[in-house]
């Protein structure tokens, strides 16, 4: 769990993605420094370097303030649009080079043959999540960087830019282009095992595993934790089928999911049995917390027996609810909800038994 009541989520806030932490740092901290170093690097170059690296750093700039004062919903679009203009913009150069045009120089040329190959690995790290993108803005400025370098070429560059120069540009932004699309190939595997490792097949929920790992993360002052089971479950399988039986699992699932709308987080804990944390909300006290959870708890419980699933087969669910106690481990937590849970089974099932604080006796049936 995480603090300031949030309970871990994989569709995290957009603020805390990899993407957008990416690109904060990116578009806050390395272009502001390119841009710098560009305008240092200006100082007494010639009129027509210093017009080609004001264009740079302008519009380096001026996407780094973007990015500042714009809301967190259009920095995707920003990020996409910026290789865009830097492609034009270098493309624009090349168009303007050559005989009779843009003669390049020594500082410009340094600049091309240190931005380039690094610009290209950076966006391959910005585009981390759409590879696609990555290598398509990456072959673009390699095609417009190695058409300036051939322009320049042509215009007699001094000092001498040899035939080779143009072709090495070629070769290294080409490498950086593979070995980005390998890494970032490597590391979507790599989340979407981690993605699979915390999820349970059939359902789609966090497993048992997951509810372990966000279980030892610091956590709410309050929550509360349900402890859900399917009544008779083994008769659904003996009857209708294993095949049958998934399809109530699944759809369980579903109803949970939709009564907590996002309120919460559920785990399948195994079998037919499932776990629910509730969050206890800023402010809110304990019988605030005892009231809301007990009220979700319910809704699923009677949506449950009210839905009839694949089949016509309609289920029940019973439930165990506790809630926590300062300092209290959610191991002890889960114990006290799981013992409501058996409760709730004796009592004659289709129903939700709240776990008494710790210390304290269960009140009899």
């Amino acid at each position: 769990m995480t603090s300031g009541g949030r309970l871990p989520d994989p569709q995290a806030d957009a603020r805390h993605s990899l993407p957008e932490r990416i690109g904060r740092l990116y578009f806050r901290v390395a272009l502001p420094m390119v841009a710098a170093s560009l305008l240092v690097g200006a100082v007494g170059a010639t009129p027509a370097s210093q017009r080609v690296i004001g264009g740079l750093v302008v519009l380096s700039l001026l996407t780094a303030a973007l990015h500042f004062l714009l809301p967190i919903r259009l920095h995707d679009p920003l990020r996409r649009l910026f290789p865009l203009m830097t492609i034009a913009f270098v493309t624009v150069v090349a168009g303007l080079s050559g005989p009779g045009g843009l003669r390049g120089d020594a500082l410009l040329l340094s600049i091309v043959l240190l931005l380039g190959p690094g610009t290209v690995l950076a966006w391959t790290l910005l585009f981390m999540d759409d590879a696609r993108m990555g290598r398509l803005t990456g072959l673009g400025l390699t095609a417009s960087a190695t058409l300036l370098l051939w322009r320049w070429q042509q215009s007699g560059l001094q000092p001498t830019l040899t035939g080779n120069t143009p072709l090495l540009m070629l070769v290294v932004c080409l490498t950086v282009v593979l070995y980005g699309a390998a890494f970032t190939d490597i590391n979507r595997r790599y989340a979407d095992g981690e993605r699979q490792r915390r999820r349970d097949p059939l359902t789609g929920l966090l497993n048992r595993r997951a509810f372990d790992e966000d279980s030892r993360a610091s956590g709410p002052d309050r929550w509360a934790l349900a402890v859900l089971d399917i009544d008779h479950f083994k008769r659904v399988n003996d009857t209708h089928g294993h095949t049958a039986g998934d399809r109530v699992l699944r759809g369980v699932a579903d109803v949970i999911l939709d009564v907590l709308a996002g309120r919460g987080q559920v785990y399948r804990w195994g079998g037919e049995e499932f776990a629910v944390l509730l969050p206890g909300l800023p402010g809110s006290d304990h019988t605030d917390l005892t009231v809301q959870a007990a009220a979700l708890i319910e809704d699923i419980r009677a949506e449950v027996a009210r839905r009839a699933f694949t089949g016509g087969q309609r289920v029940t669910l019973s439930a165990g609810l506790s809630l926590s106690a300062a300092g209290e481990p959610l191991q002890a937590a889960f114990e006290r909800a799981d013992s409501a849970l058996r409760r709730a089974k004796t009592s004659g099932r289709d129903r939700v038994v709240l776990a008494p604080p710790p210390g304290r006796p269960p009140a009899p049936p």
